[in-house]
């Protein structure tokens, strides 16, 4: 996410257009003419053992099945993690508590959608969250009136077959989501999210830097108390 702290190691390479429907290649059904319906599960959990990983920082994900919420810890510091939660509709973005230099504060969506539970295996999926906000949280789980504020966002999605996810991952079949906060305004700032079929969450970008958590191995870290549990 955009409040991140990214490794000082990133590269600089600036996020390339998403493709076309084409560019994800034929579908996958047989017979019907219609695309092959994909569990997005599939792509954002990774199987245990894939995990903890490291690359440009240490990385763990913490799945709570009986929450039906996912949860990755960061830079193998417990108070640093993202989580994401997901129904039979739709994958929900949660929380964020890994604010950059590690300040104890967190934000969460007044919507929160961020990827159907099921994707089509050819195209490009979007949506547009007009009426979204971001509720703020200090580090005593108070919210920041002053940091609290309206933001829409855009979302997009689309599979890449194929993909080299890296020495340990290997070549997969890869779920690329791209998030732009206020899409509106004259230079919008665009991350992608990429997830490994069977693997999860391996490389996150902006325009101004790549990071990739794709080598086996770190510290297993579960996470602190997010702020309301």
């Amino acid at each position: 996410m955009v409040f991140v702290a990214l490794a000082a190691w990133a590269c600089t390479s600036p996020v390339a257009p998403a493709p076309t429907p084409a560019a994800t290649g034929p579908s996958s059904s047989t017979g019907s003419g219609r695309a092959a319906r994909l569990d997005v599960l599939d792509f954002i959990i990774g199987s245990p053992e894939t995990w903890p990983r490291y690359g440009g920082q240490w990385q763990h994900q913490v799945v709570d099945s009986s929450k039906r919420d996912v949860c990755w810890v960061k830079y193998g510091n417990p108070r640093m993690f993202e989580c994401w939660r997901w129904d039979e509709e739709w994958i929900h973005h949660k929380v964020d508590h890994g604010i950059d230099g590690e300040t104890g504060e967190s934000y969460e969506f007044t919507d929160g959608r961020w990827l159907p539970r099921w994707i089509e295996d050819s195209g490009v999926w979007s949506l547009d969250v007009p009426g979204n906000r971001v509720r703020w949280f200090e580090p005593d789980c108070q919210l920041s009136d002053s940091k609290s504020r309206e933001q829409p966002y855009r979302l997009r999605a689309w599979l890449e077959r194929g993909r080299d996810a890296g020495p340990d991952l290997g070549v997969r079949d890869v779920l690329v989501l791209e998030y732009t906060p206020d899409p509106g305004r004259e230079a919008p700032h665009t991350e992608r999210f990429q997830f490994a079929r069977g693997a999860g969450w391996f490389s996150w970008e902006d325009p101004r830097k790549v990071v990739r958590f794709d080598r086996f191995g770190g510290p297993v870290r579960q996470r602190a108390k997010a702020c309301g549990e």
